[in-house]
């Protein structure tokens, strides 16, 4: 069931991706009611292989590549809500594409992280909730300021086929950016504060690394928002500044427990 619900949420995704890219230059952009119908579809077969790639008859399976898929089906989610509003035409088809990946990368990626009993923390709760809805706001802008990168770039090169396109304008993608990465900052500050609050062990063997990374790209996040915010600082050295935060935070999220789980098997 998981492999068949895996392939079609794929399927779609690549259909959604396909023809959002095949009039990605056109004056009228893609059709969004086909989008949505493709996406849809997508969306709701991806929900499926998490519930039953979570909830199995043994217990809760909360391996890294579970997280990851819930992770990207609430970014995916996330756009594509966006995108009925705003135009997100360069936004679709990388986050269908990369949830296209994830998924068949899945069937072949060992998961078997099996929880019989999951205790309930407050505490942990607040922090991970917080620290999962970060991350997700957090990639968002980051792909927002890929897309003010690349429309940039071509209005300056003069690009006749971007000017007449269905893309949005610039000043409205830049504002947006922002605004998630206001956001999103904000939510990574609550999410490390709760973690010192409520936790014991941020900085305990098992964890330093994580906790390091984190406020590394913490530090650089609130860097870039605060400077925006005070100094109008703006351009490619944001946009780059928020793609190695990004890395950095996706590092310290999935990138231990992916070595330990996948390369090393210690689960």
């Amino acid at each position: 069931m998981i492999i068949i619900l895996s392939l079609l949420a794929s399927l779609f995704y690549i259909l959604a991706t396909g023809h959002v890219l095949s009039r990605l230059f056109h004056k009228e952009g893609p059709s969004q009611k086909l989008t949505v119908i493709l996406s849809t579809v997508a969306i709701l077969s991806h929900m499926l292989v998490l519930v039953n790639s979570v909830f199995t008859q043994h217990g809760q399976d909360l391996s890294t590549i579970n997280i990851a898929l819930l992770t990207c089906w609430v970014i995916v989610v996330s756009v594509t809500t966006v995108s009925l509003k705003f135009p997100a035409t360069l936004l679709l088809p990388v986050v269908y594409g990369f949830a296209a990946i994830l998924l068949i990368a899945s069937l072949f990626i060992p998961h078997h992280i099996i929880m019989d009993d999951i205790h309930v923390d407050i505490g942990l709760v607040t922090h991970i909730s917080l620290s999962l809805l970060a991350y997700c706001i957090l990639i968002i802008a980051t792909l927002y300021a890929v897309q003010f990168y690349f429309i940039d770039k071509r209005l300056k090169s003069k690009d006749l086929a971007i000017m007449n396109s269905h893309l949005p304008p610039l000043m409205q993608v830049e504002s947006q950016l922002y605004q998630l990465l206001t956001v999103g900052t904000g939510l990574l500050t609550l999410a490390l504060l709760a973690g010192f609050v409520f936790l014991d062990g941020m900085f305990a063997k098992a964890s330093i690394h994580k906790t390091v990374l984190s406020l590394i790209a913490w530090t650089i996040f609130t860097a870039v928002t605060l400077g925006h915010h005070q100094f109008g600082w703006r351009g490619k050295p944001v946009v780059f500044a928020v793609i190695g935060a990004s890395g950095i935070v996706t590092l310290a999220y999935f990138g231990s427990r992916f070595i330990q789980e996948v390369i090393l098997d210690k689960f």
